[in-house]
């Protein structure tokens, strides 16, 4: 069939036949002109960016530019100006779609190392023993935990003039903070708030309209409006224990703080018959409850109460007679029974899911992870060692490799009454290929060589993949993320706190005890 005639029969330009068939043209072939780095180094780079990303290690659009300059001059690829410009920025994006530039959230390191899963599987363990040996209902499981709240708000979102550079939100002259102490369980419920003010005496409580808040807050004050000791233990006994029912045992999941060890504070917990776990340290961002579903939906509410406050009264601003209505706002609006079972349920502790985290979560934990010992390998990597068996495509197939060809050598010698030849001491395997081969396999395969009868197997992958071994070794130097490397530190006391612990066994106490 003529090009004419396969262009009118199949309705198809006469020209695209002719380029597909000559080969100027390909099936799959993209548009446009060839990237100056391979497609196949693309890949590896990508690769290679996409999990760095993911374990707290990204890279920029700056840091990549820098680094495929490296890459190309290493391989003696030029670009303009020495390194790649917007054009090749903009192409590499189209070739790479699953690249997109987005803001990560802040990470601090102590978290990425402490997120390990053997030390979140360990907890899970010991916490769903506890859960089942003591029969415990939703209704008994409970988590403790403070958020910061000041009168200087974050403006929420508003309407506005599409194009706008500079949008004013109005907010209050004070950046007074309080500390609000809350306290779930897993069926749904809260208790009534602590709300912790700045100040050394109880007049500082005095100047609130406390009657606005939400009914039954416990206020109290702190130097600072911080979480201390003192209140914590104050806590338990005038709230927790006034509000979790009558029912025992109870369990209560507190983070590690040092508020939440108070001898006091454990001595009521033990005799009351209610079981206190502390988080692992720096893990409660996603391990708590609180934490995880509802602290999140109330900043956002009390960023939303705050400025619709400021809208609805531009002669007031958010101070101390006001800012109760608007705490009351914002925790009736957030603090919802399905925000709390939510955050129990992506915690894992209720219902029972130890694969309740994904397993990305502990990726940024991966990069400081050190093995338990050092094995060496002593043998050659598979991909350095290719197969030299040769195939004869005759009458008899004649199938050597150097691996069989060793082992025969080896049981000969190793069998053997004497020590054998000076040919055998030589520790090459070339001298015992010599020795096995017959001379008539020898001439058969030098006529199979002539005539194309004979096969090489293990080459031909290594021809189509050169371009890329030779890629290789660089992209992991520039792109890899630098291994964690073991440090000289100080011995760690006795006192450090690596794990989960049940704060109400009998160990705690007694080394409290033994601190005094």
């Amino acid at each position: 069939m003529s090009y004419g005639k396969a262009a009118k029969t199949y309705m198809v330009p006469k020209t695209t036949i002719v380029d597909h068939v000559t080969g100027k043209s390909q099936i799959g072939k993209k548009a446009g002109r060839k990237s100056t780095i391979p497609i196949q180094v693309e890949n590896s780079i990508v690769e290679k960016i996409l999990a760095a990303a993911e374990r707290g290690f990204g890279v920029t659009k700056k840091q990549l530019i820098i680094k495929v300059a490296r890459l190309a001059k290493l391989k003696g690829i030029t670009f303009k100006n020495g390194v790649p410009g917007d054009d090749w920025w903009r192409a590499f994006k189209y070739r790479h779609p699953e690249i997109v530039i987005r803001r990560p959230e802040q990470l601090s390191t102590t978290r990425s190392r402490m997120l390990n899963k053997a030390v979140v599987q360990k907890y899970f363990k010991d916490l769903h023993i506890i859960i089942k040996q003591n029969k415990l209902a939703p209704s008994d499981i409970w988590n403790a935990d403070e958020t910061c709240k000041q009168f200087s708000h974050n403006p929420a979102a508003v309407l506005a003039r599409r194009g706008v550079k500079s949008l004013p939100g109005r907010t209050s002259t004070s950046r007074q903070s309080i500390t609000i102490l809350a306290c779930v369980n897993a069926s749904g419920d809260k208790m009534p708030p602590m709300c912790i003010v700045k100040g050394k005496t109880p007049r500082c409580v005095e100047s609130f309209a406390t009657i606005d808040a939400p009914p039954e807050t416990i206020w109290t004050y702190q130097e600072k409006a911080w979480m201390c000791d003192l209140l914590g233990e104050l806590w338990f006994k005038s709230v927790f224990l006034q509000n979790c029912g009558p029912r025992r045992p109870q369990l209560l999941v507190l983070d590690s703080h040092s508020s939440h060890e108070v001898l006091g504070l454990l001595e009521a917990a033990i005799s009351e018959n209610i079981l206190i776990m502390a988080l692992p340290p720096h893990t409660s961002h996603h391990l708590q409850p609180l934490d995880k579903a509802v602290f999140g939906p109330f900043s956002k509410a009390y960023g939303r109460a705050c400025s619709e406050f400021m809208t609805n009264h531009p002669n007031h601003e958010i101070n101390k007679s006001t800012w109760p209505r608007i705490f009351k706002s914002a925790w009736e609006a957030s603090v919802t029974p399905d925000n709390i079972k939510s955050g129990f349920r992506a915690t894992g502790i209720w219902p029972m899911n130890v694969s309740a985290l994904p397993d990305y979560v502990y990726l940024p934990s991966e990069a400081f992870d050190l093995p338990i010992e050092n094995r060496q390998q002593t043998s050659v990597p598979s991909s350095s060692q290719p197969n030299l068996s040769l195939t004869l495509l005759a009458e008899t197939a004649v199938s050597l490799t150097t691996t069989d060809l060793v082992e025969d050598h080896d049981s000969s010698t190793k069998h053997g009454d004497e020590l054998g030849t000076p040919d055998d001491l030589i520790p090459d395997d070339m001298a015992s290929l010599d020795a096995q081969i017959p001379p008539a396999d020898v001439g058969a395969l030098l006529d199979a060589l002539g005539n194309g009868a004979l096969e090489l197997s293990g080459t031909s992958d290594a021809n189509n993949n050169a371009s890329t071994w030779n890629w290789t070794a660089e992209i992991d130097d520039i792109f890899s993320i630098p291994k964690s490397t073991p440090k000289m530190h100080k011995s760690r006391s006795s006192n450090s706190i690596t794990s989960h612990r049940l704060l109400t066994s009998e160990e705690i106490p007694n080394v409290t005890y033994n601190l005094f």
